[in-house]
């Protein structure tokens, strides 16, 4: 959520340490390239959902919700209906600010050649399923690009791939995708494959003729006009019988629930398919790569049996059975017998690629020899799972000191006498791209982005888009040479700010030049190259509230539709707050 998608930001966090750093979702080829000739590792988003707006930048959900974007709670406002200022729908649909989701897979090559050191796959929220077939495909692709071989994902795996979770697929700003290309108006959650039509409705009795299989309990959505009617396909009838499963062509008959009826020529869609899930699950399942692990044994009279296992990584365990071997009267344990019962682990992780020891005149309950393999595998099983002593925490202070105000007096009278001055746009990565990688200078200037830390300054102010939230972001940049104040985040609570300040003037012993918005309209979201492809200037939303749209080259801002306005301030130290 930092917002780099330039080489300046990459730069800076690269100045800071960072190894590794994960750019911006709407970043183009052309950056990511540029990006990948700095010195520090490039991770790029490649598959799944987008957001409308630039990173880190929206604001929509923590204003009409309280549900705060930038610390996980976002409430999909992009995926609601908006219209025309009176009222009236758009013809492209009435989802107008929902995005497709984001697949590159055909871009796996150009990626690997800029450089990047990383894919970066959404699956947090989705299903096993989900994640093992978009990351079996990209492991495809990549695999094929080392072998010299073009990867073409094959007509089955599109199909499956949009069956486990699609909202349509593009290429994104990754490669400039058209306003058509990137967005879907028409509907903002999964989509399915298309699966059949429906030809007649009688009752809560529906028929539907298929274009594709259909199996039992297969999950549904029809669309109608006003609101879709979702259903499962556990009853499903054929010429007067029930029947498991349906092939394209064939005249199927389903149940809706009491009182649902469906338009005619209504198109069927095939949200889960329940036999590729199962295949799936199986596959995973089937698919767990064994640990290969060597045994060594010594089974000795009157003493117990020793059994060493380790794994392919050096993890080695000395396991002693609890009863010891006696001299055999009868029928002595043999070697073939005695490995024989250490080789059972069908049903663990592990697999025995080498065996051997010795084995004397003995007798042992196989119960006993039965015990130690598993005590033996636990054992083996906790020290690959323990988890490693993480490297301590890294020492985070700062050493600052009161700064006198050196503002110039214009910029400072911003925050006395007038609105607060609005946040610069979000840049273009065409302007920032800067091939004598030379510092830019900032006087006098509210710093609005990650890539404006990267230079030198004189009398600036961290801007509100930089989301700061706590001491500690606050602390870092006050610590930047000629940042002499910053911005709050208007999503902080009057509360919040107080322990703020509070604990950094603990930590510090001083108050620190602050201040938050407490009059104006904030941008809600920031989007690049639109969203419609004619320019409007404002959009209503499901509850009527007007949203003025307002625009700056390539880019569309979505204003908030009443005026920020916090009366009430109070005095923290010699700085004035809202309360």
């Amino acid at each position: 959520q930092m917002d780099v998608h330039y080489l300046s930001g990459i730069r800076h966090i690269h100045k800071e340490g960072a190894k590794r750093i994960v750019l911006a979702r709407e970043s183009s080829l052309e950056l990511i390239q540029e990006a990948c000739k700095e010195d520090i590792e490039i991770e790029v988003f490649a598959y799944g959902a987008i957001c409308i707006s630039y990173s880190g930048q929206c604001l929509i959900s923590s204003v009409e919700k309280n549900r705060s974007a930038n610390k996980g709670m976002c409430a999909q406002y992009c995926r609601m209906k908006y219209f025309k200022e009176d009222g009236s729908s758009f013809s492209e649909g009435d989802y107008i600010l929902s995005p497709k989701d984001l697949n590159a897979i055909k871009q796996v090559p150009k990626l690997i050649d800029a450089g990047v050191s990383s894919l970066k796959i959404e699956g947090r929220m989705k299903s096993a399923e989900y994640v093992y077939l978009v990351t079996k495909s990209f492991r495809e692709a990549i695999d094929a690009y080392y072998v010299g071989k073009e990867y073409q994902l094959s007509k089955q795996r599109n199909k499956e791939l949009a069956l486990l979770f699609n909202r349509g697929f593009s290429e994104g700003h990754l490669m400039h995708n058209s306003i058509k290309e990137r967005m879907n108006p028409y509907r903002p959650n999964h989509r399915g494959i298309p699966v059949g039509k429906v030809i007649s409705c009688n009752g809560n009795k529906v028929k539907v003729k298929l274009m594709d299989t259909l199996h039992q309990h297969d999950g549904l959505r029809i669309l109608q006009e006003k609101e879709d009617i979702g259903l499962n396909a556990s009853y499903m009838e054929k010429d007067g019988k029930y029947i498991s499963v349906a092939k394209a062509h064939d005249i199927v008959t389903l149940r809706l629930k009491e009182n649902e009826r469906i338009e005619k020529d209504s198109i069927v869609l095939k949200t889960n398919d329940t036999y590729l899930v199962n295949q799936l699950k199986n596959d995973i399942q089937q698919g767990n790569r064994k640990v290969s692990i060597q045994m060594e044994y010594h089974a000795s009279i009157n003493q117990p049996l020793q059994l060493i296992v380790k794994d392919e990584e050096g993890h080695v365990v000395f396991v002693e059975s609890d009863g010891i071997c006696e001299l055999a009267k009868t029928s002595p344990l043999n070697k073939e017998q005695l490995e024989e019962s250490l080789l059972k682990i069908k049903d663990t992780i592990f697999h025995v690629s080498y065996i051997e020891g010795e084995c004397g005149n003995i007798f042992l309950a196989k119960s006993i020899i039965n015990k130690t393999r598993r005590e033996a595998l636990d054992s083996l099983l906790e020290s690959r799972t323990r988890k490693r002593q993480r490297q301590r925490k890294l020492e985070y202070t700062f050493s600052l000191e009161k700064k006198e105000r050196s503002l110039n007096k214009q910029l400072f009278g911003y925050f006395h006498n007038q609105p607060l001055p609005k946040n610069d746009y979000v840049l273009e990565e065409t302007e920032i791209v800067d091939e004598n990688n030379q510092c830019d200078n900032y006087e006098n200037k509210i710093i609005n982005e990650v890539g404006g830390l990267y230079g030198m300054h004189k009398a600036c102010i961290a801007g509100m888009s930089l989301n700061i939230y706590n001491s500690y972001a606050l602390a870092y940049v006050l610590s930047i040479a000629g940042i002499d104040g910053a911005i709050l985040s208007s999503e902080l609570k009057e509360d919040q700010i107080h322990s703020l300040l509070k604990s950094f003037e603990e930590r510090y012993s001083f108050v620190p030049r602050s201040y938050m918005p407490i009059y104006g309209r904030r941008q809600l979201m920031i989007i690049k190259n639109g969203f419609l492809g004619v320019k409007m200037n404002k959009l209503r939303d499901l509850h009527g509230k007007i949203y003025d749209l307002e625009y700056n080259k390539n880019n569309v801002s979505i204003m908030e539709s009443e005026v920020f306005h916090k009366v009430n301030v109070y005095c923290y130290g010699e700085y004035y707050l809202p309360r």
